[in-house]
């Protein structure tokens, strides 16, 4: 199924998509997707940051940063997050 205009269905993996920084988790970062109702995503630190370069801070990308990712893959729904989640990455 593809996305349609109001939110719903699946993004389709390497689209990009703009997203809004929520929180911190310890792996990353945890975003809603822009534009796609219930949609969110994680980065991981190694997928914002690359393995030859130094951990971000969370400054770094303040709790309603915007910016740009691609989507790696969907990922399955967890208790009390919304079945459309994604796995991210910086482009």
């Amino acid at each position: 199924m593809r996305e349609t205009d109001d939110g719903a269905g699946v993004l389709e993996g390497g689209r990009r998509v703009r997203v809004r920084v929520r929180s911190h988790p310890h792996y990353g970062l945890f975003v809603e997707i822009l534009g796609h109702q219930g949609a969110v995503g994680s980065i991981d630190w190694l997928d914002i940051a690359g393995p030859n370069r130094g951990r971000p801070r969370p400054d770094d990308f303040p709790i309603g940063a915007e910016f740009e990712v691609v989507i790696r893959r969907r990922l399955g729904p967890l208790p009390k997050v919304p079945s459309r989640r994604y796995y991210l990455m910086m482009p």
